[in-house]
């Protein structure tokens, strides 16, 4: 069940523009308060990011991205008596610069620069560093400054994702994904990074399999003794009955329910259904991983579109093809010929107005040594892309279907390559 797991996780992980978004928000956001409030050329260092962004714990879809910025000495002890009134300049700066931009407001703690893209918004807050520790504004009430230690508390998340080999932030993400998905629940976001923190101080990762792993934290957490546990005792109570049923059907060998019990769980969007090519695809990966690899996530929006059907059908072309149909080396398991060329087209149905995209991911000692991994995304012309068998192993083809800029369909087809003739 790791491979559903692994691939949920890359589901959950923001897109290259998505990134390029919220780095170019933020961004600009510090850079207009730095050419307000200092004298030198702005180089990063009187902004940080905090909450998700900051503990890069962010999943998809997008979500506010919390910014701190550093005021001066100067600035708070202007304000010092009347932090409403630092938020509203912070507010007037950032309405001059942002003359487009859907809404600028402050209240609480806190500047939202909400932008109209229905992407990434901007919660801006200011604060003064005294030796490591935050003073950040709280306007409700009579108004006043507060201790804010978001240091400490983003090098908890840290550390536990150091000590536990990335699975901390992993964790984090799914469970995120849950309370998502699920809606009714009201754990806060830093409160599931400081819940799964404490569970995985006490828990053994020994052999660990991602399906127990989950399973285990909903059991932990409803025995918990937790204000915020105990009112979402009934949502908790259900994911830990559906993640018992489901590592209950998978030690049985039924991967297919044990599937449709975590998408009840996560979603279809991000939980895979089952597929022995999924699971194929993730020991390959696993075993030769490749840092230029890409994902159709990185490329466009995935919303798969169950009415969409799509097929990827091979034959070899050329005047040395081989006798055999292409089907016939795969249904029976035998490599195909080196030094040969294949012609692959995609079958779509259900669907007008679409396009075409391709990924072949190369794996095996000859593919690397002639780096040639690859696992980039290619724009389709028209049905057909055609291939060589050039080195041994087991090759991995992707097909999507793409339409108004969304992929609504995507289907995967393993190539075994042999020796030779």
């Amino acid at each position: 069940m790791d491979a559903y797991f692994d691939e949920m996780l890359r589901r959950l992980k923001l897109t290259k523009r998505q990134k390029d978004d919220a780095k170019a928000k933020y961004t600009r956001v510090a850079k207009t308060l730095h050419a307000e409030f200092y004298d030198n050329e702005y180089d990063g260092s009187t902004k940080l990011l905090i909450g998700s962004y900051g503990k890069r714990t962010n999943i998809r879809p997008p979500e506010d991205v919390d910014l701190l910025f550093k005021i001066t000495e100067e600035m708070y002890l202007q304000y010092e008596n009347s932090p409403s009134a630092l938020l509203q300049r912070i507010r007037k700066v950032l309405g001059e610069t942002y003359t487009t931009t859907e809404e600028i407001r402050a209240w609480g703690k806190v500047v939202l620069v909400k932008f109209a893209d229905g992407t990434h918004n901007i919660e801006l807050l200011p604060a003064f560093d005294i030796e490591g520790v935050f003073m950040i504004p709280n306007t409700e009430g009579d108004g006043s400054w507060e201790s804010f230690d978001v240091r400490t508390e983003m090098k908890a998340v840290k550390d536990s994702n150091t000590a536990t080999d990335g699975v901390t932030r992993k964790l984090i993400k799914i469970l995120k994904r849950w309370s998502k998905y699920t809606k009714t629940v009201t754990i806060k976001s830093y409160r599931i990074e400081e819940l799964v923190v404490s569970f995985l101080e006490q828990y053994d990762l020994a052999d660990m399999q991602w399906s127990s792993l989950v399973r285990d934290f909903f059991g932990w957490l409803a025995d918990e003794q937790d204000d915020d546990v105990t009112v979402n005792k009934s949502q908790i109570a259900t994911a830990l009955s559906r993640a018992s049923k489901a590592v209950e059907l998978e030690s049985g060998g039924k991967t297919d329910d044990a599937c449709n019990e975590w998408i009840k769980v996560f979603g279809k969007r991000v939980f895979p259904v089952a597929s022995a090519m999924l699971e194929q695809a993730f020991e390959l990966r696993a075993a030769q991983p490749s840092g230029e690899e890409m994902f159709i996530e990185d490329e466009v929006p995935v919303k798969i579109d169950d009415t969409v059907h799509v097929a990827v059908t091979a034959d070899f072309v050329g005047p040395s093809a081989p006798a055999h149909p292409f089907a016939a080396f795969i249904r029976g398991r035998s490599p195909l010929p080196k030094r040969k060329s294949i012609l692959f087209t995609a079958s779509v149905s259900d669907i007008e107005g679409f396009t075409i995209k391709w990924k072949i991911r190369n794996f095996g000692v000859e593919a690397e040594r002639a780096k040639d991994l690859r696992g980039k995304i290619y724009n389709g012309h028209g049905m057909t892309r055609q291939e060589g068998t050039s080195y041994e192993g087991l090759h991995c083809v992707e097909c999507y279907v793409i339409k108004n800029g969304i992929c609504v369909a995507r289907t995967m087809q393993l190539v075994p390559i042999g020796r030779g003739e």
